[in-house]
């Protein structure tokens, strides 16, 4: 993540997921990630990556850049990734959450130091791995 207080933009970028549980059918998962990204309670922007097909390890490598709602930065704002398992088959199209991450203040963890050292090192790209919360 790369927080650019110059342009009040936050860049994201989803590289990668590995050790994928087996879907509820025993079959690979066809997983992407959903990034919502919130102030308050309000969710002002969702993007998505694309869907890997058969992948219990994927590889994403997508960056998202999301404009911040207000001058205030990154106070009241934070940003949820989901990663979901795609599943077309069924005539509904409902797709399984496979594990879920929040970043942003408040949050706990690494999810909450990864975010702290953004805000304290603007224009600095800092990565870190995260685990994400089984749904």
């Amino acid at each position: 993540m790369c927080y650019q207080s110059t342009t009040n933009t936050l860049t994201v970028v989803v590289l990668k997921a590995r050790h994928l549980p087996k879907t509820e059918n025993n079959g690979p998962t066809d997983p992407y990630v959903k990034v919502n990204m919130y102030h308050g309670k309000k969710r002002i922007c969702k993007k998505k990556t694309h869907v890997k097909k058969c992948s219990p390890n994927p590889v994403f490598n997508e960056l998202f850049v999301f404009d911040l709602p207000s001058e205030e930065g990154l106070r009241d704002t934070s940003v949820e990734l989901l990663l979901m398992d795609s599943d077309n088959s069924s005539s509904r199209n409902a797709n399984t959450v496979i594990g879920r991450l929040v970043l942003g203040t408040s949050a706990a963890g690494t999810a909450g130091e990864h975010w702290r050292e953004i805000c304290d090192h603007p224009r600095r790209q800092i990565a870190k791995w995260h685990a994400m919360s089984e749904e």
